[in-house]
């Protein structure tokens, strides 16, 4: 399966998190995606696609996955994103193919502001870094639906998010062995 990946999972150190292994073809080809433009949900950091006629997006095509790598993928974004088929232009030959990129879901307010990777890293990536590998250790404990609904309970009632998970890890592996 072919993505292109436009927003976080187009950082490396995201990717590799994901993924649980090294990124061993970096950069992978870059790419644009006619119609869209990036945005940000009012209140996060991530990006969303949002039509745009007139509009492309950078980012990147990411292809010899494995069905392991895909559930991973699948299972960072599925909470939030669809995958869905486009065609995007590679960079080099200025030439199109068939990809799937992550849609959100459901709509909410956006904010004003552009959003760019660069600025991503820059200002969010740490702890980014550190909510994604909380949220990748969920991954074979819990389905996202299933993480989502329980992290998002942890945070209303301010319970830590790192013992929720260590204490759902460590009775998950209890139960397997």
């Amino acid at each position: 399966m072919r993505f292109f990946f436009y927003g976080l999972l187009a950082d490396r150190d995201v990717l590799e998190l994901v993924l649980g292994r090294p990124v061993t073809d970096w950069p992978p080809p870059r790419a644009k995606l006619p119609g869209y433009r990036l945005a940000r949900l009012r209140g996060e950091t991530f990006p969303v696609l949002v039509p745009a006629s007139g509009s492309h997006v950078p980012g990147i095509v990411v292809d010899d996955l494995s069905k392991a790598d895909v559930d991973r993928i699948l299972f960072f974004e599925s909470v939030e994103y669809a995958p869905t088929p486009v065609t995007v232009i590679l960079e080099e030959g200025d030439r199109p193919l068939g990809a799937q990129a992550f849609l959100p879901t459901a709509r909410g307010s956006l904010d004003d502001t552009p959003w760019r990777l660069e600025d991503w890293q820059a200002r969010h990536k740490p702890a980014a870094l550190e909510e994604a590998a909380l949220w990748m250790a969920l991954y074979g404990h819990l389905g996202a639906a299933e993480a989502d609904r329980l992290w998002d309970e942890a945070v209303a009632r301010g319970r830590s998010i790192a013992d929720m998970v260590a204490e759902i890890t460590a009775r998950r592996s209890r139960t397997r062995r």
